[in-house]
C-alpha cells in the first residue's frame, strides 16, 4: 500500500514539473522568436507603466522629428526658388548691358520677349509649391502669394520698391519642436527682396518694348539690390536649416536613448532565452520519462 501511495506522489511531482516546464518552454519559446521578455503587459506588471512612459516619450519626440523633416523638405524648396531668381537676376543683368548697348528701338524691341520670359518666370518661382501649399504666402499658404500676371511697367522712383502686389500673411509658418516650445521659419513675400526684383524685370521689359533708357538703368538699379538681398535670403534659409537640423539631431539621439530604455524592459537576451530554452526542454523530457516509467508500473513488480 506505501508503494502505491509512493508512487503515485511521485507521479503527481512528475506530472507538475512537466506541466511547470511545458510553460516555461512556452514563454521562452516566445522569447526567442519574438525577442521580447512578455507577450502582455500583465507579466511585465512592475515594469509597465515605465515601459509605458517611455514608449509615449519615443512618439511624442518622433513627432517633432517628423515635424521637422517636413520643415526641412519646405525650407529645400525655398532654398531652389531662391537660387532660382539669383539665376534670373544674372541673366537679366546680361540682358541690360545687350539693351543698354543698343540704340535703336527696334532692336531694344527684339529684345524685349526675353525680359518678358524672365519676368514670367519670376513669377512661376515666387508662385512655388510645397504640398499644396505656396512656400511665400507665409502662414496664408493657401493662397498665392501674387495674383496678377506679369506686365511691362515703367520703373516705380523709389527702392525699394512697393509691396502692394502681396497676396499672402506677413506671419511665417511656425512648426512645435518640443513640448510647448514653437519656432518660426521661411521667408515671406511680402520681404523687399521680390518687390524689388519684380520691378526690376518689369521695368526691364518696359524699357525695352517702350525704348526708355530711363527704365533700363532704373531697372539694373533695382535688380541689383535685389541680388543682394535675394544672397541674404538664401543665407537666412541656409541658417534656419541648420537650426533645424541640429534640433533633429538632438531629437534623433534622444529617441536612441529612449530606445535602449524600453529594450532594456521589452526586449529579451536571446543567447540568455536560448540557454532557458534547452534547460526547459531538458527539464520537461526528464518529467516525461519519469511519468512514462512510473506508468509501466503494476502491482506484480511489488510482488
Amino acid at each position: 500500500m506505501a508503494t502505491r501511495i509512493a508512487t503515485a506522489q511521485i507521479n503527481r511531482n512528475a506530472i507538475e514539473r512537466m506541466q511547470t516546464a511545458n510553460t516555461n518552454l512556452a514563454k521562452t519559446t516566445f522569447q526567442v522568436t519574438s525577442g521580447l521578455v512578455a507577450e502582455r503587459f500583465e507579466d511585465i506588471a512592475s515594469q509597465a507603466g515605465q515601459l509605458l512612459n517611455l514608449q509615449d516619450l519615443r512618439n511624442i519626440n518622433s513627432q517633432f522629428i517628423q515635424n521637422m523633416d517636413t520643415v526641412d523638405s519646405r525650407l529645400a524648396a525655398t532654398e531652389n526658388a531662391l537660387q532660382g531668381m539669383n539665376e534670373l537676376i544674372v541673366e537679366a543683368a546680361n540682358l541690360w548691358t545687350l539693351g543698354r548697348n543698343e540704340n535703336t528701338a527696334e532692336v531694344r524691341a527684339n529684345l524685349a520677349p526675353k525680359a518678358e520670359g524672365l519676368a514670367d518666370t519670376f513669377y512661376s518661382l515666387f508662385k512655388t509649391k510645397y504640398d499644396g501649399r505656396y512656400i511665400f504666402s507665409g502662414a496664408a499658404g493657401d493662397r498665392p502669394p501674387i495674383t496678377t500676371v506679369a506686365t511691362p511697367t515703367t520703373a516705380p522712383g523709389t527702392i525699394p520698391a512697393p509691396n502692394t502686389y502681396y497676396n499672402g500673411d506677413s506671419q511665417k509658418m511656425i512648426v512645435m519642436t518640443s513640448i510647448g516650445v514653437t519656432e518660426e521659419y521661411g521667408i515671406t513675400g511680402d520681404n523687399d527682396a521680390f518687390a524689388n526684383l519684380k520691378a526690376g524685370l518689369e521695368a526691364l521689359w518696359f524699357g525695352l518694348e517702350n525704348n526708355s533708357e530711363s527704365d533700363i538703368d532704373s531697372a539694373i538699379d533695382l535688380l541689383n539690390q535685389a541680388q543682394t538681398e535675394v544672397s541674404n535670403l538664401i543665407g537666412e534659409v541656409g541658417g534656419q536649416q541648420s537650426s533645424f537640423d541640429l534640433l533633429t539631431a538632438r531629437h534623433t539621439n534622444t529617441n536612441l536613448f529612449l530606445t535602449e530604455q524600453v529594450d532594456e524592459i521589452e526586449k529579451v537576451d536571446i543567447a540568455e532565452a536560448m540557454s532557458r530554452f534547452t534547460q526547459e526542454q531538458t527539464t520537461l523530457e526528464a518529467s516525461l520519462a519519469v511519468v512514462n516509467r512510473v506508468n509501466q508500473l503494476s502491482l506484480l513488480d511489488f510482488l
